[in-house]
């Protein structure tokens, strides 16, 4: 029997469930984490009845059990501000000291501010169903070690992170990239004690879909025995605590909203007129196969190298409404942001302003009774700019586009091009013609090259010759990025990159050659690219080299034969092997051939050009 069968005149019939009634609430927040901890809060002080219902023992996520103390990136502001102020307070008075925000005491004051407040809390507790009347969500069922409960509510909140309450109201949502649903590799974080302080430090420990209870189990089991915590031995400088016990899980669930914000749309300065508040982040893409993620994706930072520059992301209302959905808000990393963009807009500062804009939100539906896409956006943005959680775009601003040809050469002519390419394909025809002189003036000087790059993400065939021969011959420059990180791509596989979105036919016995060539034909990486070992060079050639004869094939029939060979060839080599770690961590390497493998299969289905032996 669906949920919305059990209303009569718009009351729940709580006995159909089974379990003991738990209340009205005008709010309920599911998930008490980074966002959770924040909305209930929020909520409360705005005088409304909250439920917080949390499957852990306390509140915080990944702030506090999951032990990451410290802020990277994020923009300031909001009410998780002054409560950082308690949290340093109570924490220079009774504990250890620790970098960042000491978690313990965090989960300390926020517990003290919500109960102050009035807010019922429930943990260890795990959401179950949800109650619907038609679209609109009007509470949930949770189970907990005291029996199953329901409760009714104006507002849900969904701050699970994997956007739990949305699977059971039948919100639409998706998972991962296109090519296989891969996911953000996950993170471990310990506890370690180093001259008196307590600091935390993390390593990416594999892939794993939170979605998949029993794969997501298997890969904490097996990351929690690694060698980056659990050594050998210890000194005195360097004692280990302890592992958290909240795995570090950076993507899931990703809802349909009533907007959608991407990485394209950012990128093209396509931007809400009404924000919440601003993420800023860099595109914190930490898989190395990048060859199989999107294409906008590729153009950004495999042709451009600009994985560490930093992006303003305006974020509106309607990424925290599902699609068609009433009554349900969702604060957390399952905004409805696409996959390359969920990189870039989770940080811990943005996730708690995502989890007070979410509240203001659900209060001004309650007290002005219009549905919670009708909420005046004068009203919200006066509230959320009162704490700083909106404010303008100035205050972390993304890259600052060149305009100016000569400038653009200038850059262009450096060890540090990304932003002078990115900025010319920005300003489109009016550069290309000086693009195509700067190519042709001194034809092996970096501007020449990087001008081939810039025509060729303006779809210039022009641009050619200069990426075959830069792939020819292997071209080991790597992009200087001027930052602390730095995961350039070689600029002979970025070249690779370019030709198979020009889909260049000539290319293709170039691409078949590189297949078959050994791993010690190919450069040792530079100390800045994204590759750590040979091996992982080898990789980035020979996945950049199958995917461009994908594209080249997709738009000529003609080389699809001849390229099916070619695959079948490079898949029965004796001696291929494609051992990749995530970045610093070399202690968990990944056979990336199955990866290639997918590619393959995927490509030859789609062409749909008979039996062949590559199998």
């Amino acid at each position: 029997m669906e949920c919305a069968e059990r209303y009569s005149g718009g009351v729940v019939n709580h006995s159909s469930f089974g379990g003991a009634y738990a209340g009205r609430y005008d709010v309920i927040v599911a998930g008490l984490g980074t966002a959770g901890a924040i909305a209930a809060i929020t909520a409360a002080r705005q005088g409304l009845k909250v439920l917080g219902v949390e499957r852990l023992h306390g509140m915080g996520g990944t702030g506090t059990a999951g032990a990451v103390w410290s802020y990277y990136y994020g923009s300031r502001g909001g009410i998780s501000e002054p409560l950082d102020e308690q949290v340093l307070t109570l924490a220079a008075g009774c504990f250890t000291p620790s970098q960042g925000v000491n978690g313990e005491a965090k989960m300390i004051v926020m517990e003290q501010e919500v109960i102050q407040l009035g807010a019922d809390l429930r943990y260890e507790s795990t959401i179950t169903r949800v109650l619907r009347r038609g679209k609109r969500v009007c509470g949930i069922e949770w189970i907990s070690p005291e029996g199953r409960f329901t409760a009714d509510s104006e507002v849900v909140i969904d701050c699970t992170g994997d956007a739990h309450v949305c699977a059971h109201a039948g919100a639409g949502m998706y998972c991962g990239r296109k090519m296989d649903g891969q996911l953000q590799p996950f993170s471990n974080v310990w506890l370690q004690l180093e001259n008196g302080q307590v600091n935390c430090r993390h390593t990416d420990s594999g892939y794993a879909d939170p979605g998949d209870a029993l794969a997501l189990s298997q890969a904490i089991l097996t990351s929690a025995t690694v060698s980056t915590h659990l050594k050998d031995t210890y000194t005195e400088r360097d004692r280990w605590l302890r592992l958290a016990p909240l795995t570090g899980i950076r993507e899931g669930r990703l809802i349909e909203g009533e907007a959608q914000v991407t990485l394209e749309c950012v990128l093209n300065d396509i931007h809400t007129t009404e924000p919440l508040y601003y993420a800023y982040a860099h595109v914190d893409l930490h898989s190395k196969d990048t060859a199989f993620e999107s294409e906008v994706l590729q153009k950004w930072t495999v042709a451009c190298s600009m994985w560490g520059h930093k992006l303003s992301v305006p974020v509106p209302l309607g990424a925290l409404i599902p699609r068609g959905m009433e009554g349900l808000l969702v604060a957390g990393r399952c905004l409805a942001v696409d996959h390359d963009l969920a990189t870039c807009v989770r940080m811990k500062r943005d996730m708690q302003k995502a989890g007070e804009a979410a509240a203001y939100a659900a209060y001004l539906s309650i007290t002005r009774k219009v549905p919670l896409r009708e909420v005046p956006y004068p009203e919200l943005s006066a509230l959320l700019t009162a704490t700083g959680c909106l404010q303008a775009s100035g205050h972390n601003t993304g890259p600052a586009w060149l305009g100016q040809s000569e400038t653009i050469r200038e850059g262009m002519s450096s060890a540090h091009p990304g932003l002078s390419i990115w900025s010319a394909v920005r300003m489109g025809g009016s550069i290309q013609a000086a693009l195509r002189a700067w190519m042709t003036q001194v034809p092996e000087s970096d501007l020449s090259k990087h001008s081939a790059f810039a025509l060729a993400l303006l779809g210039d065939a022009s641009s050619a010759p200069v990426l075959r021969k830069l792939a020819r011959v292997k071209d080991p420059f790597v992009p200087q990025t001027r930052l602390v990180h730095k995961r350039s791509h070689g600029r002979g596989y970025s070249a690779i990159l370019l030709l198979g979105l020009l889909a260049d036919k000539d290319a293709a016995d170039l691409l078949y050659t590189l297949l078959e060539e050994p791993v010690e034909a190919f450069p040792n990486p530079d100390a800045s690219e994204a590759s750590e070992t040979p091996a992982e060079v080898h990789f980035q050639y020979v996945s950049f080299a199958v995917a461009a004869l994908a594209r080249i094939g997709d738009r000529h029939s003609d080389t699809r034969s001849p390229t099916a060979e070619a695959y079948c060839k490079l898949l029965h080599r004796k001696d291929l092997g494609f051992e990749v770690a995530l970045p610093g961590a070399p202690h968990i390497p990944y056979d990336m051939l199955p990866k290639i493998r997918l590619c393959i299969e995927q490509t030859i289905l789609r062409w749909d050009i008979g039996p062949l032996s590559w199998r």
